[in-house]
Parts: structure tokens; C-alpha cells; sequence
């Protein structure tokens, strides 16, 4: 009785080990395994990435947060009478807003890269120069009677959304008058931080030159606002990495080794606001454009992106062991499979730690090299067969480097990366032509 038991125990864990189905079935619960620790890789990541850019903030903070000018923008009150039944009339301050006529904006950013731990920050100073004119500001055409408009108490303000960067006296040329600019804005609902100073406007005078020099410290971007009829804005940069951003590209850019220059020419009929208007009719900010002085290379983004192929990669790999299992008729236990599969998943832990330190191109070389030569070395005591190894060392040399191959085309990796899944099928289906799969596991005779 015993012993039947154990022939039937025999011939059971030979039909497991034969039985193709079987074999697919745990490959697969194996894949789906192993799919654990690469979401955990991914979360990794995000981590990471998580703490460089607090890194960021915290450095942006005390340097320079992104910058947005605004303006400037010319802020005269008035009164607005309330007529009662009984006679009497009261007064209401109210206030209107003008926009240049022309608006020229020169300015040189010069950057600089801060550490914080193992983290580069990118900021920058840049020297502005605000030029243009106003016209007589029109109050006719806003209904308004000229008599009734507090003219002394007119204000120029400049909105500045990280004051903190600041770095020197704004003094404004107003018609030739210079006139030391303050802190707030005139109408903080329309401009809720910057500076501003009262300006001397009469209705003798038919236009207002002005010219305000700023200088900034930001992070990340520098965006403008298009307040001008007629705006244009030059800016150049020791920077070679330049994203331009916002509602209008520039109309001219040259981009080298050494730097950026880019100029913008935006008429108002571009954006979505008229060249004067009462109280908060209207707002900024969905007009700004400007450039952000990227990163050349985004180590964690890249990661992100080589994560997302590990399935294939594993898939791959364990579809090579299969062919070798199936065809040479030996036998590869499941727990092998899995030590495989757990030294691609290590080599994504590998590849995140070391471009942290060396960058990702030679990070992913060094993660290859040593996944592929731990998989080498452990499945020459599997294999047993030289040549078969030999084969595994160039098939998975020949993934690695399909998959790097695909994170360099950024705009060409879905095309790439079909073209190899195509091909690599094609091979499979090539090789696996003539293989009577229903006998794979029938013994010779």
C-alpha cells in the first residue's frame, strides 16, 4: 500500500515538473509576484523625488522664490456720487486702472546651482529694465467725469510675486523725476504683493515715460505679464537648458552650449483684458509667459520611466529560461525562477541609488553589468551548458540595452519599444516553429 502511494506521489511531481501548463502557470504567478517589489521601487522613487523637491523649496525659500512681473500698472481714484431721493449726494472712492502703451522688458539671467545634501538646486539672478510710456489716462472713455478724479493721489505699482528676492532700491524714472519705490501695491486685489509710489499725473500732459530697473533673485521660472499694447520682452541667459512656458513662445530664440537668448512681441489683442478698466473688473495671470531653467537631465523621471519596463524585462528573461528548459529537456525550479527575477528587481534599487550619486547613464550601465553577471554566474550552475550561458549573457545584454536605448527616445519610445516587442516575438515564433509543444513532455523512447 505504501508503496503505491508512493508511486502515485512520484508520478505526480513528475507530471508537475513536466507538465507545460504547470510550468506557464507558476511563471506567471511568479511575474505577478514579482510586480510587489517594483511597485514598492516606484514608491521609492516618488520618495525621492519627493525630497528633492522639498529640497528645492527650502533653498527657493531663502534665495528667491519663481518669479511673475507684473505691470507696471497706472492706479488713479476717483469719486463715484450716490444721489439720495432727499437731495443729498455722497461720495465713493472707487479706482481705475491703465496699462502702457509700450512695454519693453531687457533682461540677463545669470544662474547658479546650490547644493542641498545630494541635491542641486537651479537659481537665478536676473537684472530687469522695465521701459515704455503711458498715454494721458482716458477717464472720458470709462464714463467718468475728469473733474471728479483724485489726480494727486495717482500710483504706479510693479507686481512681484517673491519679494523675498528682491536685491536692489527700485527707483523709478517717471518723466524724468526719480522717485524711490515702496512696498504693497496700490489695489492688492490686483496685484497682491510688489511695489508701488505715487506719481505726479495731470490732464495737461499727453504722455508718461517711465523706466524701472529691477533685480531678483527666483527659482524654477521667470514669467511676465503682457500689460503693454505693445509688449516686448528680451531676455538672455547663461543657462543652455531653457523650457519656455505660458501663452506665448517667443518669436525668436537661440539656444547653445553657452546659453539662451529669447524675444516676445504680444499685442493686446492677445490676451484677455482691455487697456483700462474699473476696480476688479478684470485680473491677471492666465496671460504670463516667460522661461524655467530646467534640469538637462531628470535622474528621477528616467527611473520613473525604467521602473515601468520591468515587467518585460522579467517577462523576457524568464521566457529565455523557459525555451532553454522546454527545448534542452531539463528542468528549472520555480524557486530558481524566483531568485532570477528578484536579482532584475534589485538591479532598479541599484539603478535609483547610484544615479543619485553618478548619474543615470553610468548608473544603468553599473546596475546592468552587475544584474547581468549576478544572473551569469548563478545560471552557470543551472544551465551546466557553456554555450547556453553564453547565449543568456548576450540575450539579457541585448534587453538591458533595448530598454536604455528606448529611455534616451523620449518622443520615439513607443515606436521603439513596439518595433522590439515586434521582433522579439517574431524571434520566438521563428524558433519555436517546428516544436511539437503536445510532446514536450513525453519522453523519448
Amino acid at each position: 500500500m505504501e508503496n503505491q502511494e508512493s508511486s502515485n506521489f512520484q508520478r505526480f511531481s513528475n507530471w508537475l515538473k513536466q507538465s507545460l501548463f504547470v510550468k506557464l502557470a507558476a511563471i506567471g504567478f511568479l511575474i505577478l509576484i514579482l510586480m510587489i517589489p517594483n511597485v514598492m521601487i516606484q514608491e521609492l522613487i516618488s520618495e525621492r523625488q519627493s525630497r528633492q523637491s522639498e529640497a528645492i523649496r527650502e533653498v527657493s525659500s531663502s534665495w528667491g522664490a519663481p518669479q511673475t512681473i507684473i505691470g507696471p500698472v497706472l492706479t488713479i481714484p476717483y469719486n463715484r456720487w450716490i444721489q439720495y431721493e432727499d437731495g443729498k449726494r455722497n461720495a465713493v472712492r472707487e479706482v481705475a486702472h491703465f496699462l502702457p502703451l509700450k512695454l519693453e522688458v531687457n533682461g540677463d539671467v545669470i544662474h547658479e546651482i546650490r547644493q542641498r545634501g545630494i541635491f542641486n538646486v537651479i537659481l537665478y539672478q536676473t537684472e530687469l529694465t522695465l521701459t515704455g510710456n503711458f498715454e494721458q489716462p482716458d477717464f472720458t472713455a470709462l464714463h467718468i467725469d475728469p473733474k471728479d478724479v483724485l489726480w494727486e493721489q495717482a500710483k504706479l505699482s510693479v507686481g512681484v510675486s517673491g519679494m523675498s528676492g528682491i536685491k536692489n532700491m527700485i527707483e523709478l524714472d517717471w518723466d524724468n523725476n526719480k522717485f524711490r519705490m515702496e512696498p504693497g501695491t496700490a489695489e492688492p486685489m490686483l496685484l497682491a504683493s510688489g511695489v508701488s509710489i505715487e506719481v505726479p499725473v495731470n490732464m495737461e500732459s499727453t504722455n508718461y515715460n517711465f523706466s524701472i530697473p529691477l533685480k531678483v533673485n527666483g527659482s524654477d521660472f521667470l514669467q511676465f505679464e503682457p500689460v503693454g499694447k505693445e509688449t516686448k520682452v528680451n531676455l538672455q541667459s547663461d543657462w543652455n537648458s531653457p523650457s519656455f512656458i505660458g501663452n506665448f513662445l517667443p518669436d525668436q530664440r537661440e539656444i547653445n552650449e553657452n546659453g539662451f537668448r529669447a524675444n516676445w512681441q504680444v499685442l493686446d489683442l492677445n490676451r484677455n483684458y482691455p487697456q483700462s478698466w474699473q476696480n476688479d473688473n478684470f485680473k491677471f495671470g492666465e496671460s504670463a509667459f516667460g522661461v524655467r531653467l530646467i534640469q538637462p537631465v531628470d535622474e528621477y523621471a528616467k527611473n520613473n520611466r525604467s521602473a515601468k519596463y520591468a515587467i518585460l524585462i522579467i517577462g523576457l528573461t524568464f521566457l529565455i529560461y523557459f525555451f532553454f528548459e522546454t527545448l534542452r529537456k531539463f528542468h528549472i525550479h520555480p524557486f530558481q525562477y524566483l531568485l532570477i527575477g528578484l536579482a532584475i528587481s534589485v538591479f532598479y534599487l541599484l539603478l535609483l541609488s547610484l544615479s543619485e550619486q553618478i548619474g543615470f547613464n553610468y548608473a544603468y550601465l553599473a546596475a546592468a553589468l552587475a544584474t547581468i553577471g549576478l544572473i551569469t554566474f548563478y545560471s552557470a550552475s543551472v544551465l551546466k551548458i557553456t554555450r547556453l550561458v553564453i547565449q543568456l549573457a548576450l540575450l539579457l545584454i541585448a534587453i538591458y540595452g533595448f530598454i536604455f536605448v528606448i529611455l534616451q527616445l523620449e518622443d520615439f519610445a513607443l515606436l521603439a519599444g513596439s518595433l522590439g516587442i515586434f521582433v522579439a516575438l517574431a524571434a520566438v515564433m521563428f524558433y519555436s516553429r517546428k516544436v511539437d509543444w503536445y510532446n514536450l513532455g513525453v519522453k523519448d523512447e
